[in-house]
């Protein structure tokens, strides 16, 4: 009877309730589980999956408190920075209380998981449940299986509860369907009615849509889309999730942005699940070691713009300028030449002295690294193989191993696949590009397809300043003056409005600015309404034809017909 009775309590689901209110400044969770000793704990993460680093959330705890079945106070002890024990001897269940800091803006909050929930050391596979406790009209966004009940949620273990994100609130939403899947769009900060939103809506299909078709299917039942927006033209940094993704996105929503959501998107399937086996389950204490960080993040990369080239959101010319970007990266960095990519990612937690990033070892980014990687390994494949074969094979090869919650794949399986589809020689071109440190030969494996790397003396309008958001100022200011601004603007000029149209600080400022900047033409004068003091000045720029050197990506002149075929599947996805 009594192991029967064991078995059940080991079965039962950890129930996590979390509270919050209008005017609440923590998140109160509580943590309810059968008891298994006559102690139960609970630990703090160190580190969260897709950010490479230590971080010390526990410091951010309080009130820690705990209760029987019966409510009766149990005692609770603090034996190590990250965990709390509370004493259950003569106790059947037992829920732990905790609080968290927490930014309530507007009736609307947002929480990552690994910085809010602890678990219980030793019990990371066991089910959980999830309940929002919050005032009736308040939503949640979060990408779990839903319950009966308003705002409840289920996971097969804490792996995946954490790995759900939280947006809840009266927060603004969108919502589209493809691939017979929900998405939403779920703005938490930053003012959602500084972005246009329907762009966004359609960007974010045409993702869903394209990399729905690359890999022949969804891998969820609903996706979330959780957005942060801040006041720039361009630019976007994100993080990762099971079934969702938090994103910090520019209002401007330029092309760099919408990169930034095609990789977080593609990590749905490049990262977590198709994925190095060391990477979950996971030590929540110690930072994980996997040598194939550059294909998980560079390689997703590299797909993140292949598979917006594809169906058209990128011309070539921006395509190639990709190229140009992650190759001009790549090279700057001294480190090259003396740690692999490989390398790069396998002691990534050696970086910053110990406490680890999110960009690599020894000055080698796997990001733009593997990007370049890559392509190299991409165009190889293809030029080997007349085209039959590419590193989509490779990558569809690695779906197939690691889809539906299999295992993950070993650290030499990327070597394989690639031996697989392009014959034995891949694997001395792995060992060389990867394993070891060096040049990567762009140069060499374009040419393949027809193209060139050339410097080319361009001509430009040159407006001499650029107008940037400023944190410190609040609104927007003046940066790099030069040439036709000198003796008129300053940097570190404070603007409040650009040919007659206010600025303010909002998205309209970023598209106003890009209106007139990159729409000026040569001659035809740009009027600056600068602020002095408590008045506003007017300041006139007058552009000016400038020719600058640059690096393109062009058509080799002496491209044969089997060069031009190649580019062509290449670009298009044949």
């Amino acid at each position: 009877m009594a192991a029967a009775c064991f078995a059940a309590a080991a079965s039962a689901d950890i129930d996590y309730v979390v509270s919050a209110g209008p005017g609440s400044e923590t998140l109160k969770i509580s943590v309810t589980a059968p008891v298994t000793g006559s102690t139960e704990s609970l630990q703090m993460p160190r580190w969260a999956p897709g950010s490479y680093r230590y971080v010390r959330h526990f410091e951010k705890v309080t009130n820690v408190t705990a209760v029987d079945e019966n409510g009766k106070s149990l005692a609770v002890s603090h034996p190590e920075e990250t965990i709390w024990t509370a004493n259950t001897a003569g106790a059947s269940e037992v829920t732990i209380s905790y609080e968290m800091p927490v930014t309530i803006t507007d009736r609307v909050f947002h929480y990552a998981g690994p910085s809010t929930y602890m678990y219980m050391p030793g019990r990371i596979k066991e089910a959980c449940t999830l309940e929002m406790d919050l005032p009736a009209s308040w939503k949640v966004a979060c990408g779990l299986q839903e319950l009966a009940g308003n705002n409840r949620y289920t996971a097969p273990d804490y792996d995946v509860l954490t790995d759900n994100p939280v947006t809840a609130g009266e927060f603004v939403e969108d919502t589209y369907y493809a691939g017979g899947v929900e998405h939403t769009i779920a703005y938490h900060s930053g003012g959602p009615n500084s972005i246009n939103r329907q762009n966004v809506i359609d960007y974010c299909r045409k993702i869903t849509i394209a990399q729905g078709k690359f890999f022949d299917g969804l891998p969820f039942r609903k996706y979330i889309w959780h957005f942060r927006t801040f006041n720039s033209a361009d630019g976007a940094g994100g993080l990762e999730h099971l079934s969702s993704t938090e994103i910090s996105l520019a209002t401007g929503l330029g092309l760099g942005a919408v990169s930034v959501l095609s990789h977080e998107y593609f990590h749905a399937w490049n990262v977590k699940r198709i994925r190095s086996s060391i990477l979950g389950p996971f030590d929540y204490q110690e930072l994980p070691q996997t040598g194939a960080l550059w294909w998980l993040e560079g390689v997703t990369d590299y797909y993140a713009d292949v598979l917006l080239r594809r169906p058209g959101v990128y011309d070539n010319a921006h395509f190639y300028g990709a190229i140009i970007s992650n190759v001009d990266r790549t090279r700057r960095s001294a480190g090259r030449l003396t740690v692999s990519p490989y390398e790069s990612s396998y002691r990534v937690r050696d970086a910053a002295n110990g406490i680890g990033n999110s960009s690599g070892y020894g000055g080698v980014n796997y990001y733009n690294t593997g990007w370049v990687a890559g392509l190299c390994l991409d165009l190889e494949l293809r030029h080997r193989t007349g085209g039959q074969h590419s590193l989509d094979d490779v990558t569809l090869a690695l779906w197939e191993m690691c889809k539906d919650d299999q295992p993950g794949f070993k650290e030499e399986e990327i070597r394989k696949q690639l031996i697989r589809f392009g014959g034995a020689a891949m694997g001395g071109i792995y060992d060389k590009w990867i394993m070891n440190p060096g040049e990567l030969p762009v140069e060499e494996q374009l040419a393949k397809v027809g193209l060139e790397i050339a410097e080319k003396s361009e001509k430009y309008t040159d407006i001499g300043f650029r107008l940037v958001p400023s944190r410190r100022s609040g609104g927007i200011v003046v940066r790099g003056v030069q040439g036709p601004a000198d003796d008129i603007l300053k940097n570190g000029d404070l603007v409040v409005s650009i040919n007659g149209t206010e600025l303010g600080s909002g998205g309209g400022a970023i598209r106003a600015i890009r209106d007139v900047t990159q729409n000026a033409k040569v001659g035809e004068s740009i009027t600056l309404g600068v602020k002095d003091g408590d008045n506003v000045v007017n300041k006139t720029v007058v552009p000016v034809s400038g020719t600058r050197s640059v690096r393109r990506v062009t058509a080799s002149a002496g491209a044969t017909a089997a060069q031009q075929k190649l580019r062509s599947d290449w670009l298009i996805g044949n």
